[in-house]
């Protein structure tokens, strides 16, 4: 999980650091000479302050990701999280006496130079472009596609073309939005000249750009899931599959930017404008906003998709015929519980421990239903929307417990692992994380009364939870050896599902919060992922084929 987070920082920092180059160098200074602005006019210095300021932010964080994963990997290489302690002298060794380490520290140093030298004289923004695209160049000499055994070479320039394409679209978008108050004060035709001509110059490329990767994407499809039944019956293609989802808005927003935008900001800056200016601008601000959250959301399930592996033309990393058809087939939960004793010390997992962990996801998809169907009420308002958003709240605090003590009965329960052990190990710690996420939700929710009946329940906390704990279901794998790799598939495919449904209902309910999406549509989807997320769980998840 912590490799997957970090690595999708890394790339959003990448992203956001060379798409600040081609604002400057390919949109903003051709714009001005077109327009004939000069490159001291304040509003101009305004757009370079903003995109130097983006820029070395953008370098910064992902060098900085890219030196936290130093320690992740080292823990990963030792099976530990980063919680079990950080061993310097093994972390040292680890960057400077192998490969990947060595990769590490290079992306480390160009990132550090290129937040350095954008604050230079204008030599510096190209400095700054060679040694960013240095560091995607180096990330994908650790990536799937470096590790191709057939047409490497090949792969491997699709992968920096497909980051590259990711910063002439999203990066430069993130700047735009960084100046959107910027954009939206233009005061005079000139200023709404410069914007209008900006949006002409990049409208049609983002546009194409963002069609390419739709189609790069579903050519990973094919190549790495070898036919069309691999994509549902793997992690790594649901987990493909959204991503390629969240380019929908951007290729909507895009699309109107092209059509509609774009001719009105021509129009409003005409020599005898027709079309008001400040209407299109705050559209178009609007616009940027949606294409920008939709993303960033794809860089984020691109930087996790990079730690999935993908299960190839021989689906060493898929489900069986058996297990595709035994996911879909309903059971009533089990109203017994195994004693853990019976199974804890095993080597290997035998029954036991498969229906005890079977139990545990089927009582937790009842209580998420149930939360679900509260936060649905609650949406509807009336007297039950009223009672069900004071008892939500109350629900969770049983199940924070039993997240806490029955995912890990031997933490809390068999008293066989201290909890500081319990952080050390990956697996447990995520458990444990999730039971803190959950208690987070039962403070924010008794606070929830002073939130504003619009933004209820608890206003931008709760898709800003929602996003990451579906990130982390998606990168939340369950790889062990004393299972067979075919249970491991079916468990990561699952908790995939379960960070889909987590996932969507955060970012349904984020553009619902920021005006970008009906109020009435939103307020049915979004609760209606959860219950879709509990009924999966209570009904439908398995580990064992009996």
């Amino acid at each position: 999980m912590e490799h997957s987070t970090l690595h999708a920082l890394e790339l959003t920092g990448q992203v956001i650091a060379l798409g600040g180059i081609i604002f400057f160098l390919g949109l903003l200074d051709p714009a001005c000479r077109k327009r004939g602005f000069s490159t001291h006019d304040e509003f101009v210095l305004g757009f370079q302050r903003t995109a130097v300021k983006w820029v070395s932010r953008g370098a910064c964080l992902a060098a900085l990701a890219t030196f936290l994963d130093l320690f992740v990997e080292v823990g990963e290489v030792r099976g530990l999280t980063v919680f079990s302690g950080i061993n310097l002298p093994l972390t040292w060794t680890f960057a400077t006496e192998t490969n990947v380490g060595r990769l590490a520290s290079s992306r480390i140093v160009v990132l550090v130079a290129a937040a350095l030298a954008v604050r230079l004289p204008r030599i510096g923004w190209w400095i700054t472009a060679f040694c960013t695209f240095c560091s995607i160049a180096l990330t994908s000499l650790v990536s799937h596609a470096a590790a191709q055994p057939h047409e490497q070479i090949a792969v491997l320039t699709s992968q920096i073309l497909h980051i590259t394409a990711a910063a002439l679209w999203v990066g430069v978008l993130i700047h735009l939005l960084a100046a959107r108050r910027l954009i939206e004060s233009a005061d005079s035709r000139d200023r709404v000249g410069l914007i209008s001509e900006i949006v002409r110059r990049f409208s049609p490329v983002a546009l194409t750009v963002t069609t390419l990767l739709a189609v790069s994407g579903i050519y990973m499809l094919c190549r790495f899931l070898g036919d069309f039944g691999g994509i549902f019956a793997s992690a790594y293609g649901l987990t493909l599959i959204i991503k390629l989802s969240f380019l929908a808005p951007a290729i909507y927003a895009g699309a109107l930017n092209y059509r509609r935008i774009r001719p009105q900001l021509a129009a409003a800056s005409a020599p005898n404008p027709t079309t008001p200016a400040p209407p299109v601008l705050k559209r178009f601000g609007s616009l940027l906003e949606l294409e920008v959250t939709s993303g960033i959301l794809v860089l984020v399930v691109a930087g996790i998709l990079a730690s999935v592996s993908p299960p190839g033309p021989a689906g060493y990393y898929r489900l069986t015929a058996e297990q595709q058809h035994m996911v879909l087939v309903p059971r009533i939960p089990s109203a017994s519980i195994v004693n853990p004793e019976k199974f804890y010390g095993a080597e290997v997992r035998d029954l036991d421990d498969f229906h005890y962990s079977e139990f545990t996801h089927h009582w937790s998809g009842v209580m998420v239903g149930l939360l679900g169907l509260a936060w649905f009420l609650q949406t509807r308002g009336g007297n039950f929307g009223k009672w069900a958003g004071y008892g939500w709240p109350f629900l969770l605090v049983p199940f924070a417990a039993f997240v806490a003590v029955a995912s890990d009965p031997e933490v809390w329960f068999l008293h066989k692992i201290p909890f500081s052990q319990a952080l050390a190990d990956p697996q447990l710690s995520e458990h444990q994380l999730g039971a803190g996420i959950i208690l987070l939700l039962v403070w924010l929710g008794w606070r929830d009364k002073r939130t504003s009946q619009a933004r209820r329940p608890l206003g931008y906390a709760l898709p800003v939870i929602f996003i990451l704990g579906g990130a982390m279901l998606l990168g939340h794998a369950h790889s062990t050896l004393t299972v067979t790799d075919e249970v491991t598939n079916l468990i990561n495919v699952q908790h995939a599902i379960f960070g889909a449904f987590i996932l969507t209902a955060g970012v349904i309910r984020w553009f619902q919060l920021r005006g970008l999406l009906s109020a009435r549509l939103a307020n049915f989807l979004w609760p209606c992922c959860i219950i879709g997320l509990g009924i999966y769980m209570a009904f439908f998840y398995r580990e064992l084929l009996t």
